[in-house]
């Protein structure tokens, strides 16, 4: 008799975690798919970029189109750097559509799977469905990072930039270095930014007091990827466009000047710059114990020294900053729902713009009310929030 009831007892047990979980994953699953949706929506939203127009006649989006024309084959009359960052325009040449219509299907798709990707690892690293969902939609939110390159879909190679660098920073947590290596090898034939990731392993791998073989192991994995970057570039000489060093000093000067700095620090982030600043105590938190990050924060912005186009090159900030923004709302939002939909309004108002948008704003002024006003009465309402909380003495957590 007792027999059958402790078999009873354990079966009712188990039935209960499995239903929990269950429950979990079905919360995880419902959110993610919500997650998706959003992604799908505000890629409507911000259109699509007329590139026909005189005003973007002479952008970069002519170099990756130029390169996907000709496909599989090489134009050598496509200037340094973009000659060099053949895997986005590649595939969307060989696709068997007409070349805009392929550049973007592929870009649409690859923006999905980028925020699948980022509220996964989100939550990989230890925050709840909610939480990842809300950082991954504030994502989608900003004009600057997913906006611009769902607008201008030829940028899809910043696009495929960032899943890169969310697989390195996963393989790196763990440890998984043959991925990582893959990562980082087609990560050398998008963009340059995949460079700053390896002084970022080495400082992780010194932080965790890892063995010497995980070293060993880390520079195999870089290897190949500094391997493909230095041969296709000994290779496939091209005549137009600076150097590296050539467009440092081209550009670097903006770090001299006040709207440099505005749109180096401030814009990219907007409406949640002032978040880390009025949450330091948290922020402090979450960087302790991760100078890794901070490095490879420091890098990114010393990349964006090599090109002019500086909110868009503060793209891979992402991976550090809406983790930090989930971070903040775990530990100092809490279950404020008031905060909660202020900041989402918020983000939502700063994603309108007079220009990339499907249904675009009156004027640059426009644009600059919406997203300038929703970042102010976000730093008012948050700044009072935690002022009163200290007051109060109100827990954190």
């Amino acid at each position: 008799m007792n027999g059958l009831r402790f078999r009873h007892i354990l079966m009712n047990t188990i039935f209960e975690q499995n239903s929990a979980l269950s429950t979990g994953r079905r919360q995880e699953t419902l959110l993610l798919a919500v997650t998706l949706i959003v992604a799908a929506v505000m890629i409507c939203l911000y259109g699509r970029i007329d590139y026909t127009r005189e005003l973007f006649s002479a952008w970069d989006l002519h170099k990756y189109r130029a390169i996907g024309i000709a496909s599989p084959s090489i134009d050598p009359l496509v200037p340094r750097p973009f000659i060099y960052r053949v895997l986005g325009p590649c595939i969307a040449g060989v696709m068997p559509f007409d070349i805009d219509t392929s550049f973007y299907m592929l870009n649409s798709f690859c923006s999905l799977a980028l925020a699948a990707l980022l509220f996964r690892f989100i939550r990989h690293i230890g925050f709840d469905p909610p939480l990842a969902a809300a950082a991954t939609v504030l994502y989608t939110f900003n004009k600057h990072f997913f906006g611009f390159t769902s607008w201008n879909y030829f940028h899809t190679n910043d696009v495929l930039m960032n899943i890169f660098i969310i697989w390195m920073f996963w393989s790196m947590l763990e440890r998984r270095w043959l991925a990582f290596a893959l990562a980082m090898a087609l990560a050398s034939l998008t963009r340059e930014t995949f460079l700053v990731m390896i002084p970022t392993v080495f400082l992780y791998l010194r932080e965790r007091r890892e063995p010497g073989k995980e070293y060993t192991r880390a520079s195999l994995a870089i290897f190949p990827g500094i391997a493909i970057f230095a041969i296709f570039r000994g290779f496939f000489y091209a005549d137009g466009g600076p150097t590296l060093i050539g467009a440092f000093i081209l550009y670097s000067e903006k770090v001299t000047r006040a709207y440099g700095l505005y749109y180096l620090f401030v814009n990219p982030f907007v409406p949640l710059t002032t978040l880390p600043l009025i949450f330091a105590g948290a922020t402090a938190r979450f960087f302790r114990g991760r100078k890794y990050l901070l490095l490879y924060l420091a890098l990114v912005f010393f990349a964006a020294l090599f090109g002019s186009n500086n909110e868009r090159l503060l793209n891979p900030a992402f991976i550090v900053f809406y983790p930090l923004i989930a971070y903040i709302m775990k530990k100092s939002i809490g279950r404020n729902q008031l905060l909660f939909w202020a900041i989402m309004t918020g983000g939502f108002l700063s994603s309108l713009h007079y220009l990339v948008a499907r249904y675009p704003l009156p004027s640059r002024g426009w644009t600059i009310l919406s997203s300038g006003g929703s970042a102010v009465a976000l730093t008012i309402i948050l700044a009072a929030y935690e002022l009163y909380r200290r007051r109060r003495s109100i827990p954190t957590d």
